[in-house]
């Protein structure tokens, strides 16, 4: 099982996706099909669900601004 996490940008997704490599966590960035107002540009990073605390503390201690997370 997966959760997406919504960044807004591509930018933010590939500094996510960065900032969880380095701590050994594999991410895909995809984007949303029907991006809603406030979504951005519609970007998520699907991460492990079993991770997901973990993970968006990591995001917030880097200064990663998350726009809303779902479970898959």
């Amino acid at each position: 099982m997966y959760f997406s996490i919504k960044l807004g940008s591509i930018t933010n997704a590939q500094r996510a996706q960065k900032e969880l490599a380095k701590r050994g966590y594999v991410s895909r960035i995809s984007r949303l099909s029907q991006p809603k107002a406030g979504d951005g540009c519609g970007y998520v990073l699907r991460v492990n669900a079993k991770e997901k605390n973990e993970v968006i503390h990591i995001l917030h201690k880097s200064g990663i601004n998350i726009l809303g997370v779902e479970s898959e």
